[in-house]
């Protein structure tokens, strides 16, 4: 596939939370963060039921990863409080 330059406008406020992104992605420049943007749009009108699997299939990744932070933490104040007990 060849790569063709495409130009676009875009507001100086959408440009400036682009970069701030691009910043804290992992994207190597905003033309990454860009094309990621606009590939996983594509993805989503190309194929709506797909995308709506792979949505809900991260909202559950991200659930599950706060419960088992929930979980952990729970864990770490049942030990402190027994180490507590062993101190008195």
């Amino acid at each position: 596939m060849d790569d063709i330059i495409v130009s676009i406008k875009i507001p100086e406020q959408m440009l400036d939370r682009l970069k701030e992104l691009v910043e804290k992605g992992n994207y190597m420049d905003t033309s990454e963060g860009i094309r990621c943007i606009v590939r996983d749009k594509w993805f989503e009108f190309q194929s709506p039921e797909l995308s709506e699997i792979k949505n809900l299939r991260q909202d559950i990744k991200e659930k599950l990863v706060k419960k088992s932070e929930k979980a952990a933490k729970q864990e770490v104040i049942e030990e402190l409080k027994k180490i507590k007990e062993l101190l008195k």
